[in-house]
């Protein structure tokens, strides 16, 4: 076989500022599938973009976890509301709206495919890497608004890619540091976490499989490396046919050399990504052919379902997206619109301010210089409210703003920041905790009120603070259980 045909199984991953790229022009000269970036300026992206592919003889495609839109990785591009903020608005059309707007500025930067929407459920709030990457924990909800974003991405231009199957929700371990484990069969995963993944099988271009060890599945693999649940659950029993990709192999859950990818390709997987080494990723993949533990056939499989992801595409990339797409008024004004619908209180108490009132501001453990509320504090000043740093006595508004980290193997408040919070509620008139990012935050704190914007947008921080002022409706609801105490 023409190694060519085996590079294209291999999509390396480049970090802006880090990667060389004199390397990935070889790559693509080798003959890679594609590419996964990471960071960079928009025109970085858009440059090496059209670098690679003049470069490879193949329809290479270029791929990102955009998953809250290009400005989540590119300077330059606009950032979107994180997915549970979408479901606690429970709106398909602000989804698919989402999906647009990313979808239009991955082409202005040459970007083919977005790796997502993630499917995982928001069950367990200790979970270190899903949190407000879910849309929810419900699965229905999660496949709802997961297929209108979808829908959003191919309309214009990209592709889209669900994950991680099959489910990280239940995980209590960050994969990119270990390999977490979850101990359940097959009837309570199909009871729960497989639900969505199993509504949009045959809708989703690709289907991203978790470095995740299923015990009672296979005892043996992890489900990036299990034919029985890759080649068996994915395709046989859900019926799944279009393109698997790995999780990035680098990943310390499975990176162990180049092996880690071959027995992905021998379990089903079409697309090997991000692995450490793909030069020698290459040379073990051409040593196993020959060999005979690659098969001919199954090679031309996975590259069909490239080359089917490609044809999807033609229609888009004969006319790309401007430039201007970038950061236009029109995809600024998204976040502005969205907010006020995704928006939730965390409990059935409001709290309220008013004109010429004083308000203590608060953020554990950052001085009042490092704020990363000072949008929330200037609205509220725009709106006759005096903001002050929180001193015993005043009411109190308290901004976290802890969130999902990949490589932090953390989610919740530090033990020091949690005691801080605590004792700031404690010595309040009157307080509310402000969610900018995990609601989980809020388990086990005693405030008058919690109010949830999921992310940290300057546009959701203005709205958290004209939703206290009276001016606007907190109109969404938890998509997730969060528990307050009340207050003794």
């Amino acid at each position: 076989m023409n190694p060519r045909r085996l590079a294209r199984l291999i999509f390396p991953g480049f970090r802006f500022g880090t990667s060389d790229p004199e390397r990935a022009l070889r790559l693509a000269g080798l003959g890679v599938g594609g590419f996964c970036f990471y960071g960079g300026s928009a025109a970085e992206v858009r440059q090496l973009s059209l670098a690679l592919k003049a470069a490879s003889q193949t329809p290479l495609l270029i791929a990102s976890d955009y998953e809250n839109g290009a400005g989540q990785w590119v300077r330059g591009a606009t950032a979107l509301p994180s997915n549970m903020a979408l479901g606690a608005s429970g709106s398909a059309a602000l989804a698919r709206r989402k999906g647009e707007i990313t979808a239009l500025e991955a082409r202005a930067l040459g970007v083919d495919w977005v790796f997502a929407p993630v499917l995982d459920l928001a069950t367990r709030p200790d979970n270190p890497i899903v949190n407000v990457r879910a849309y929810g924990a419900d699965p229905g909800l999660a496949a709802r608004l997961a297929e209108a974003y979808m829908q959003g991405l191919n309309s214009q231009g990209a592709l889209s890619c669900v994950k991680h199957f099959p489910g990280h929700g239940s995980t209590a371990a960050d994969s990119h540091l270990e390999l977490p484990a979850v101990s359940k069969n097959l009837a309570a995963l199909e009871e729960l976490e497989l639900r969505p993944f199993a509504a949009l099988a045959r809708r989703a271009d690709a289907v991203m499989a978790a470095h995740l060890m299923l015990p009672e599945l296979d005892p043996a693999a992890p489900a990036s490396l299990s034919s029985g649940i890759l080649s068996g659950l994915l395709r046989g029993r859900l019926g799944f046919g279009g393109l698997i990709v790995t999780d990035a192999l680098e990943m310390k859950a499975v990176s162990a050399g180049p092996d880690a990818g071959v027995r992905a390709f021998l379990a089903g997987a079409d697309a090997l990504l991000v692995p450490d080494d793909p030069e020698a990723l290459h040379g073990r993949l051409a040593r196993a052919f020959n060999d005979g533990l690659i098969a001919a056939a199954a090679v031309e499989a996975a590259l069909a379902r490239q080359d089917a992801l490609v044809r999807k595409l033609a229609p888009f990339r004969s006319s790309p997206a401007p430039s201007d797409a970038l950061r236009c008024p029109e995809h600024l004004a998204f976040n502005a619109e969205a907010a006020p619908a995704c928006l939730a209180w965390a409990s059935r108490g409001r709290f309220g301010v008013r004109p010429g009132e004083t308000l203590g501001y608060f953020e554990p453990l950052t001085a009042p210089a490092d704020w990363k509320g000072a949008a929330f504090a200037a609205a509220l000043a725009e709106q006759g409210v005096r903001v002050e740093p929180y001193r015993p006595g005043l009411r109190l508004a308290a901004g976290c703003f802890a969130g999902p980290r990949a490589g932090s193997g953390l989610i919740a408040l530090a033990p020091e920041a949690r005691r801080e919070l605590e004792a700031a509620i404690a010595g309040a008139a009157d307080s509310v905790v402000l969610a900018f990012g995990s609601p989980f935050v809020l388990d086990g704190l005693a405030p008058a009120a919690g109010l949830c914007a999921f992310c940290p947008l300057e546009e959701f921080q203005r709205a958290a603070a004209l939703a206290l002022a009276g001016k606007i409706v907190a109109g969404g609801s938890l998509p997730a259980t969060v528990s307050l105490l009340e207050k003794l």
